[in-house]
């Protein structure tokens, strides 16, 4: 299928093919009839993708700030590669269409297959000829209603909420600064709701068009009379509210506003602008109080702060109108006939001209165009699953064909450039479930083909291994398939996410072994790092227990996050596999029991604890304590282990130094930059593969270290201790 993209770094635009979305869970598969192209929006991503890097930082300071602070964690020359990875990943441009649902996931309800329907949101309601959108950012089109009015429905209701945060009431005085498509659509529902409305632009032709849309007052903002118009309209009083539906750098619209504003009025900022303008904007100046609201965050579409990616639909009783609600009440005012926006569509490009439709707005900062839609093929032939990225790829003989199930930043990050360093290898096929991301990484990479198709991965008998890096709550499924199907395995932790799916890997996986000699690794590469090598060799041989004390300084992770879903395990059971392995390591022996204590908070689950104890005793004796912890500060490094044992101590510390103390002496050994294993790990298993040596992990520990986590949230939910079964 094709979709519309661009490059970050060089602002290049990009109508490509690119394997079809695959269905996920919670959402649909909808074929695009229309797509809206957004001016004001996506000029703003065009211009600010060819600026400089220097121009890039200026916008973005706030990124900039976390660039330096990763530089610091895990030196220079790796967040050099990250940025970089960043800037090469395309973009998909588009927030909002109108389509045909083709495919639907069964825990959807509300919509059919056939169903003509509307959908929102950046990163999913893009301009491709098919998009995966989640169930709560798709909304069904009344019959009466064109679809051509219905892909402007995200438009409408980002300019719905605008309204409601002004909190209007019937014969207010709103004054609406910048006339483009959402100035225009706000100025239009502000008359439904019986305000008087005042439109203010730089641009005569908009400030134009706003008086043939029924616009009480449209302004022009050079105009040498402004003050004195505006005063005529508002007694002398001030406007009642404001809504800024400009993107600026400057501050003119904000300054502006707090000067017409009546004292006690209402400030809504809808634009995208930079956070510290509106905060330099100092009210009391004009010797009034003045109520700012913002009716959305950065990116299109994402205005409520109630709302997230994935698009959940609040109960009503917490938030009465949710993205998903304004949606559907636009598209009842469309089918009542109150709202008509037929004169804002001014340009409609079938999907091959899009590079006009671009070039018009950004040739044209302003002008006589408004609403501009991308028309896509009512049919077209069914796609294949596959798109080929360079011909031949083969495997010989004596190389070890590859694919690869997820793609997302730690892949590309850890995983890809090893991989991409081995000459034992052959990178065969890539999947990820966007298929633009599939596309670039395929090429960035050299793999032979892309797709969004895991089964494609899962068949190609030219594929030895199968390394799987999504979502945890995958794992399990893509392990015991790609075992099934006769592949190794290399699946980045957790292995799995509960004790049924862990049984089930392991019949899976003895059964296939047997046969076949299979091997499985997870990616636990903590133990493959120099200093952590070092710090076994330490404590090798001794004849003692060990005492470790691991400290992870985990961060904060934000309800949002996907890794804050229930679903993916949370957080220890996605993370702590990587403690207790190094515990196994260190010691020679596995975990036989496990002990924890967590700081609890009120309604949230179990397995969602992000503060914690967990005392793990081994085999042998010695004794693990691992202590995660989210609410400390990110200045401070992530992990600290302390090892005591043989009248010997040694601290790691961010796997960046050692420091060791026997005999009395200190030593400290310190590394360039910080190294946690991975291109080390992906050296040993595909060695380990090549020569037909013994997994760089054996499968007891691995069973036995899942099983630890586990036995981790039983303890804390138990309060008791939790033995651990054999492997």
């Amino acid at each position: 299928m094709r979709q519309i993209s661009q490059n970050y770094k060089t602002g290049e635009l990009k109508v490509e093919e690119v394997p079809p979305p695959s269905l996920k869970k919670g959402s649909a598969i909808v074929k695009t009839y229309y797509s809206l192209i957004s001016p004001g929006t996506e000029r703003s991503t065009l211009q600010i993708s060819k600026k400089s890097l220097l121009g890039k930082a200026k916008d973005r300071p706030d990124l900039v700030k976390q660039v330096i602070s990763t530089a610091k964690k895990i030196g220079v020359k790796k967040t050099i590669e990250i940025v970089r990875n960043k800037l090469d990943t395309p973009v998909p441009l588009g927030y909002s269409l109108c389509g045909i649902v083709e495919e639907i996931s069964e825990d959807v309800e509300g919509i059919s297959i056939g169903d003509v329907v509307a959908c929102a949101g950046a990163g999913y309601a893009n301009h491709a000829e098919k998009v995966c959108v989640p169930k709560n950012l798709i909304v069904k089109v009344p019959n009466s209603v064109s679809i051509k009015e219905a892909a402007f429905t995200t438009v409408g209701s980002i300019a719905l909420h605008a309204v409601r945060q002004a909190e209007v009431s019937v014969g207010d005085i709103v004054g609406v600064i910048g006339l483009g498509l959402v100035g225009q659509m706000t100025s239009l529902l502000l008359k439904i709701h019986g305000c008087k409305v005042v439109g203010i632009d730089l641009q005569a032709e908009k400030v134009n068009f706003s008086k043939k849309m029924g616009t009480d007052y449209s302004i022009l903002r050079k105009d040498p009379a402004f003050k004195e118009k505006i005063q005529t309209v508002t007694n002398e009083m001030g406007l009642d509210s404001v809504i800024v539906a400009a993107g600026s750098d400057s501050n003119d619209p904000f300054q502006l506003a707090s000067e017409l504003l009546r004292d006690k009025g209402m400030l809504v900022v809808l634009g995208g602008i930079r956070m510290e303008i509106v905060k330099s904007i100092s009210s009391l100046y004009y010797n009034k109080e003045i109520d700012i609201k913002f009716s959305r965050s950065y990116g299109p579409g994402r205005y409520d702060p109630n709302y997230e990616e994935k698009g959940i639909d609040y109960p009503i009783g917490y938030v009465r109108w949710t993205e998903k609600r304004n949606m559907e009440c636009f598209l009842d005012l469309l089918e009542s006939k109150m709202l008509d926006i037929n004169p804002l569509i001014t340009h409609i490009y079938p999907l091959n001209n899009a590079y006009e439709a671009y070039d018009l707005i950004n040739e044209k900062a302003g002008g006589d165009y408004f609403g501009i839609l991308l028309e896509y093929e009512k049919e077209f032939s069914k796609e294949s699953p596959r798109i080929f990225v360079k011909q031949g790829g083969i495997p010989l003989s004596d190389k070890i064909g590859i694919g690869m199930i997820g793609a997302g930043n730690f892949a590309q990050a850890n995983l890809l450039p090893n991989l991409k360093k081995n000459k034992k290898i052959v990178l065969k096929g890539l999947c990820t479930s966007r298929g633009i991301t599939a596309k670039n990484v395929s090429e960035k990479y050299g793999f032979s083909y892309c797709t969004t198709s895991a089964e494609e991965i899962l068949n190609d008998k030219d594929i030895d291994v199968v390394f799987i890096a999504t979502r945890h709550d995958s794992h399990a499924h893509y392990v015991q398939e790609g075992i099934k199907r006769g592949k190794h395995v290399f699946v980045e932790k957790p292995l799995c996410l509960n004790k049924n799916e862990l049984e089930q890997i392991i019949d899976v996986y003895q059964t296939a072994s047997l046969a076949n000699s299979l091997k499985l690794m997870v990616g636990y590469n903590r133990r493959f790092s120099l200093l952590g090598l070092k710090l076994k060799d330490v404590f090798r041989n001794l004849q003692c227990p060990l005492t470790i004390i691991y400290r992870v300084n985990a961060g904060y992770i934000a309800g949002d996050n996907w890794y804050q879903d229930s679903e993916q395990g949370g957080r220890f059971i996605g993370e702590g596999g990587h403690f207790i392995d190094f515990g196994h390591f260190l010691t020679d022996s596995l975990a036989s029991s496990v002990f924890s204590y967590g700081i609890l908070r009120e309604n949230r689950a179990l397995k969602l604890t992000d503060d914690l104890v967990v005392n793990v005793k081994m085999e042998d004796g010695s004794i693990l304590s691992i202590v995660y912890n989210s609410t400390g500060d990110i200045s401070m490094s992530k992990e600290r282990i302390e090892v005591f044992g043989g009248n010997r101590c040694a601290v790691l510390d961010d796997f960046k130094s050692i420091e060791l103390f026997s005999e009395r002496k200190r030593k400290k050994v310190k590394s360039m930059a910080q190294d946690k294993g991975h291109n080390n790990e992906i050296n040993t298993f595909i060695k380990a593969l090549s020569d037909g040596g013994e997994s760089p992990i054996s499968f007891d520990s691995q069973v036995r270290v899942s099983r630890a986590t586990f036995a981790a949230m039983e303890s804390l939910y138990e309060n008791r201790s939790v033995k651990l079964g054999s492997s």
